[in-house]
């Protein structure tokens, strides 16, 4: 039967080629467009279109191919199948399709491995896709790249890149396509919310609400909604928030998009439970206890178990309480793992970067002086009585050049190693050197001390004074530090306001006067004449090693702890960690 139907199209494609091939194409881009938007909207009807279109794919263009495998992918992301979608993205790069159809399957590699934790493998996809991005002529073609790269972003926790890439976006687009604009909007907005810049968060997010719902993009405006409600929720309009949030909840329930859903509902459980109504805050927490135990669900869901352990809590039912908050602590724990990944795998990839760039210059100069070594080699033919003198001088650039080059890769990698701002080492390279410190000692059987701090009221100074106000404090603060330190005393800047000491060989006696000098000598900054409106002062968690812990990272957790005390307890002092923080710090 296969085989009349094809004799049947080419006998009307001799007859009637143009109206035949147009017919074809048009139908079978239709489809796609519903497939795409069932991907969209409508998960539920995918399957079943898949199952239409799969029978039709030998009439398929190769580009409507690829469109197909690609949507294909987008559909296992969505149901966290992410092996599955490399696969199939694999099988759709190997057609050769277009820029545009390249660079969406770059990205939504890029979201697979991300979702597969494969994070320093993401940032290598997405690298590469963006030097191939910058030599493309199609401006449209970089907005919309630049949009996906910032949604990329996001799942790394970027936060300044998100902003970067969405401007970027923005300018490049100049409104053209109200999508991408629509976009930029809220991803500027995102990033505005997750670095605690609420006001401007506020204003953003409303923005792209307004754009996009006169621009008919239905779900981006639920986004923004959402988004309002989170600003408003954390600073402190919990009625306003549970307004917006609801709206939000409203506007998505027909694109059935759970995981937004599951988001909207945890920020309900936190609203309500603050405005003192525990059945709904009840409600909305077990609808997302409900939900799939995955991916960004267990962020909501960390969410979740606090809100329904301070219930129980309030209750009286002090067994369920404890349980609740073991299953918050374990996916905080777990949560806490995955992000410190992410941004080892993104700085690294930035230091990666940095390193292939110096290398590339040093091969551009390699080249130039190849090029210098011939035209010498030139002249000797003609003059051998200067052969003599041309060796002796190459000789001699050569001695000073490998000079130069050594000293220049000893000066970048100082440099990458410290905090630009402040001069002390960077979280990354701290860290490392502070767990090679942890293993000698306790190889020793030694003692070994982590003191945390961070300033107080660091945002107000920013806000108020100013973000040069702000590093000119950081600055101070790491200059007064930095004498009272021992020669293996590690400071660390672990950012924004946050430092930590890394103290081998100190008990906790040694340790708590260290942290006590530290505070003294911040407080005792002279801020005039420059900022005679500024108090500097820190709060201190310290805690020492016990016989349980194997590496730095329980003992950072229990010095954060301790430092998140000393908040509670009025600030600018030193709190010893204690065992019962831990469960006073999970309920709080």
């Amino acid at each position: 039967m296969k085989r009349y139907t094809l004799i049947f199209l080419a006998l009307l494609t001799t007859i009637f080629p143009k109206i035949v091939v147009a017919d074809v194409v048009q139908n079978i881009d239709a489809s796609l467009d519903a497939l795409e938007a069932a991907v969209a909207s409508k998960p539920a009807d995918v399957e079943a279109l898949q199952q239409q279109l799969k029978p039709q794919l030998d009439d398929y263009s190769q580009q409507q191919k690829i469109r197909f495998w690609v949507l294909n992918s987008v559909y296992h992301i969505y149901q966290s199948d992410y092996n599955s979608a490399l696969e199939i993205l694999n099988q759709a790069e190997a057609l050769s399709p277009t820029n545009s159809m390249l660079t969406s399957i770059y990205l939504y590699k890029a979201t697979a491995l991300i979702g597969l934790n494969a994070f320093s493998q993401a940032l290598d996809v997405m690298e590469r896709n963006l030097s191939r991005i910058e030599s493309l002529d199609d401006v449209q073609l970089k907005a919309s790249s630049y949009i996906r790269l910032a949604a990329l972003f996001l799942e790394m926790e970027a936060w300044e890149e998100i902003e970067t890439y969405a401007n970027q976006a923005l300018r490049l687009n100049n409104r053209q396509n109200p999508r991408n604009h629509c976009y930029g909007l809220l991803y500027i907005a995102v990033a505005k919310l997750k670095k605690d810049q609420l006001n401007s968060a506020y204003q953003q997010f409303n923005d792209s609400m307004n754009y996009c719902h006169d621009n008919n993009f239905m779900m981006i405006e639920a986004m923004s909604l959402k988004g309002i409600g989170d600003v408003e929720l954390k600073r402190g309009n919990v009625e306003s928030s549970i307004i917006f949030l609801e709206k939000a909840l409203q506007a998505y329930e027909p694109f059935q998009y759970q995981i937004e859903i599951n988001h909207i509902h945890s920020l309900l459980a936190m609203a309500y439970n603050r405005l003192g109504k525990p059945q709904q805050a009840q409600y909305y927490a077990d609808l997302v206890i409900a939900a799939p135990s995955h991916g960004i669900n267990l962020q909501y869901q960390k969410d979740a178990y606090k809100v329904l352990a301070a219930l129980s809590q309030q209750q009286g039912q002090f067994e369920s309480a404890y349980n609740y908050l073991n299953r918050y602590q374990e996916i905080s724990e777990n949560l806490h793992n995955e992000t410190k990944a992410k941004a080892y795998a993104y700085q690294l990839a930035k230091f990666d970067n940095v390193e292939k760039t110096r290398e590339i210059k040093m091969l551009n100069q390699d080249r130039a002086l190849y090029t210098a070594q011939q035209k010498v080699m030139e002249l000797q033919r003609y003059k051998e009585s200067m052969a003599l003198l041309v060796a002796l001088g190459c000789s001699v650039f050569f001695i000073i050049f490998g000079a130069t080059m050594f000293l220049q890769k000893r000066k970048y990698k100082r440099v990458s190693e410290l905090d630009q701002l402040t001069g002390i080492f960077n979280r990354g390279t701290g860290q490392d050197l502070a767990e090679n410190l942890f293993i000698d000692v306790i190889a020793r059987q030694g003692k070994f001390s982590v003191v945390m701090f961070d300033l107080d009221n660091f945002k107000a100074i920013n806000d108020t004074l100013g973000h040069g106000t702000g590093d000119w404090a950081l600055k101070h603060v790491a200059q007064v530090v930095r004498p009272l330190l021992k020669s293996r005393d590690l400071f660390v800047r672990m950012g924004g306001e946050e430092f930590a000491l890394f103290l081998p060989d100190a008990d906790a006696d040694v340790a708590l006067n260290m942290a006590e000098q530290c505070r003294a000598a911040i407080e005792a900054i002279n801020t005039k004449p420059h900022y005679s409106d500024l108090v500097i002062t820190a709060s201190f968690g310290v805690t020492t090693n016990i016989d349980t812990d194997l590496s730095l990272d329980p003992m950072m957790k229990r010095a954060d702890i301790a430092m998140y005390q000393a908040k509670l307890q009025g600030r600018n002092c030193v709190v010893e960690y204690q065992e019962t923080m831990s469960m006073i710090a999970a309920i709080a």
